[in-house]
């Protein structure tokens, strides 16, 4: 692999019971695909997903720029451990890991341990979706350093507070979400957006979130990575605004 900074605008997800979907997922132009081992995989079928999750990774080819992810169960869950353990042991191919439902740093702490322990390159990626996560944010944002970026999950969070899953009602949150990751120095993605035949409401929806300073956001369906991945990629003016200012400090650093 290259040296290159991995880029996190566009993510996409894959059910864990559905990995005739991977290669698609892998192709859609998404920086992050994300196996899913939680929401998309019920309980009884947690192992069976497990196991077709390392196969199917086993003997993908994942293209340069892409991350491959998968979301594990709850860390405090017996299935959350499993799926941590077994893809530290059998998939090489995983880059990072989305860890759900985190109430707190303690969570995160414990995976970035064993992630260090077992010496693999893994990157976390804590998803604040909880009361008790979206309270303790700041922490989890800075609880390991292989923590690359917080996840904004707003649909569950909307039903945790009681509120409509709508921009208004979440500002508040979404707004702790990007201050959190801003003292820690890493990135923050947004949740989908839910509507796939409103192109023009994704686009505000990602304006929106690039404004609040998110840097990217995931697809509910590979049509909506082009847009996102437009939409959060910087501009020809706003690489020559911020060159500009990179030139007047290094001519300047008083100024």
């Amino acid at each position: 692999m290259s040296g290159a900074p991995q880029q996190r605008r566009a993510m996409l997800f894959v059910g864990g019971l559905v990995l005739e979907g991977l290669g698609a997922t892998l192709a859609s132009g998404a920086d992050l695909a994300v196996i899913d081992l939680e929401d998309a995989v019920p309980p009884g079928r947690k192992e069976e997903a497990r196991a077709a999750a390392l196969r199917a990774a086993s003997g993908c080819e994942v293209p340069a720029g892409v991350q491959l992810l998968a979301r594990i169960n709850a860390m405090p869950e017996p299935e959350g451990l499993a799926d941590l353990q077994a893809i530290l042991r059998d998939g090489a191919a995983f880059g990072g890991l989305m860890v759900p439902k985190v109430a707190g740093p303690d969570e995160v702490r414990m995976a970035g341990d064993l992630v260090d322990a077992s010496g693999r390159g893994i990157d976390l990626y804590p998803i604040i979706e909880t009361a008790e996560g979206l309270e303790r944010c700041g922490g989890i944002a800075q609880a390991h350093p292989r923590v690359k970026a917080l996840v904004f999950g707003g649909f569950d969070l909307s039903t945790a507070l009681g509120c409509e899953m709508a921009w208004e009602p979440l500002l508040y949150a979404r707004s702790r979400a990007v201050h959190a990751a801003a003292l820690a120095r890493i990135e923050v993605l947004d949740s989908p957006f839910p509507d796939i035949a409103n192109v023009e409401g994704l686009r505000e929806s990602c304006a929106r979130a690039k404004a609040l300073g998110m840097n990217g956001k995931a697809a509910k369906h590979a049509s909506q990575v082009a847009a996102i991945r437009a939409a959060f990629t910087p501009t020809a003016r706003e690489v020559e605004r911020a060159l500009a200012i990179v030139a007047l400090y290094e001519a300047d650093p008083t100024r």
